[in-house]
């Protein structure tokens, strides 16, 4: 028996709706990430540096009250599956003091500790001496943030994928306004400097932040103002970290090993602390697609197994594996062929430039493999297998990737060429692992619900 194959099914018309929105949003994202990067050269090149080794701590922060998120979007989507809608306002509940708990701490961590953390790092005095506002000032709002990722989730699980892109696009907008008033001393006001950076982050997801609630009680009928401490439920809380702790398990020991890579960097040089800050900022472009991709997917495989549809939800994995695996390495070509007009954009420093060529050559390799774990990675979350991607990630991470990109770029003197082959290698090995895992069919024992008819 032969079944026809077709390149653009049903299922893949779902995904397109569900992920085109979340790439529209992670790619306004990137262009305001980028545009800052950009306005930050040509204010201070030390400043990208050092604004990029804190994003870098930032980033782990955001990973760390991910797991509420993560674990909250997985019980979502399986309860949306399992016809349980009638419960979720009571996960949301949970999912939002879970949220407010965990992103208060890590503000008070920041705010209080700034300059211990930067120094951590490794990083240059003068890099910390201007970093230090910058971090305690937007590291201190960033429980606001924690708060807007739970109700992007809901909104995203929800279906609501177009309307939840509003939320970041108008933090983004607002934040670049606020850089380059900050910077730019239009009118003649006063320049802030890094610090005027962190004020308009906070600025704008705040402005987001109430965009948000509207959208939630206008899209998922759930209002913040009908939040009451005795609705929360621990039942859904034990789930929600059960889940949640895991698969954001494995997001922390990434940024966890980057924030470790980017001490290995520091060692190197400025010049090559600058190259790794552009390199970074160039290569969001490359894995966006495959990204949002990732993230549709991972709504549309919970809510197959939400509903015990297995099949379904097996062949919607390894279809979107494939396509972001093509679409990737497609962007990934076209980047490196044109990477010297592109870093051009942001320097002109003929070294960096030649890093970053080199960087990139081997990034073609990285972003196949980073495409096949992001996707294959989120169905495993989304399915209730969380363990075995934190496990993988732990093993290859810390012990295989950090000792190799150490020993190719201190003792091989490969520099930042050296640690983009570490990478590589790590992604590679945990792609295979990743493969077998959702070929294995395990994660079809992982479901939490019990589908209704």
């Amino acid at each position: 028996m032969t079944s026809k194959i077709t390149f653009f099914n049903r299922s893949d018309k779902e995904l397109f709706y569900l992920s085109w929105p979340i790439f529209v949003e992670l790619l306004m994202v990137v262009i305001i990430g980028n545009i800052n990067v950009w306005m930050i050269s040509h204010y201070n090149e030390l400043a990208v540096a050092s604004v990029s080794a804190t994003n870098q701590l930032l980033g782990l922060s955001v990973n760390i009250y991910g797991f509420i998120t993560i674990g909250t979007q997985i019980v979502i989507a399986q309860f949306i599956g399992a016809k349980r809608q009638k419960e979720i306002p009571t996960v949301i509940q949970t999912a939002l003091l879970g949220a407010l708990m965990i992103g208060s701490l890590l503000s008070l961590c920041f705010a209080l500790f700034p300059h211990q953390l930067l120094a951590f790092m490794n990083l240059p005095k003068h890099v910390i001496t201007i970093g230090v506002p910058y971090i305690r000032i937007y590291g201190g709002g960033i429980f606001i943030s924690a708060i807007n990722a739970i109700m992007i989730a809901c909104l995203r699980t929800h279906g609501f994928t177009k309307q939840a892109l509003i939320v970041p696009m108008t933090a983004s907008i607002l934040a670049v306004f606020g850089n380059y008033i900050a910077l730019y001393q239009p009118f003649g006001l006063p320049s802030l400097g890094v610090k005027g950076l962190a004020l308009s982050a906070i600025f704008g997801n705040f402005c987001a932040g109430i965009i948000a609630a509207n959208l939630l009680k206008k899209y998922v009928r759930f209002s913040l103002a009908s939040f009451r401490f005795h609705k929360v439920s621990g039942t859904f809380l034990k789930q929600i970290l059960k889940l949640g702790l895991p698969s954001s398990g494995e997001s922390v020991s990434y940024q966890g090993s980057q924030v470790v890579v980017t001490m290995i960097v520091a060692s190197l040089g400025a010049n090559v602390l600058i190259a790794k800050s552009y390199v970074a900022a160039i290569t969001q472009f490359v894995f966006l697609t495959a990204a949002a991709l990732s993230q549709g997917n991972q709504i549309m495989i919970g809510r197959n197994v939400g509903a015990h549809q297995f099949d379904r939800a097996y062949t919607r994995g390894m279809r979107s594996t494939i396509q972001g695996v093509i679409i990737s390495t497609t962007i990934c070509i076209i980047t490196y062929l044109a990477i010297e007009p592109i870093m051009h954009i942001f320097t002109q420093n003929q070294e960096i430039i030649e890093i970053a060529r080199w960087v990139f050559l081997v990034e073609i390799i990285l972003e196949a493999a980073r495409a096949v774990n992001m996707t294959l990675v989120g169905s495993l979350n989304a399915s209730g297998d969380v363990k075995f991607p934190l496990t993988c990630s732990l093993i290859v991470l810390w012990l295989i990737s950090l000792p190799f990109s150490y020993l190719l770029a201190i003792v091989c003197q490969l520099g930042l060429v050296g640690v983009w082959i570490a990478y590589a290698l790590d992604e590679s090995l945990r792609s295979i692992l990743m493969i077998s895992r959702w070929k294995a069919g395990k994660w079809k024992e992982k479901v939490i619900t019990e589908a209704k008819a």
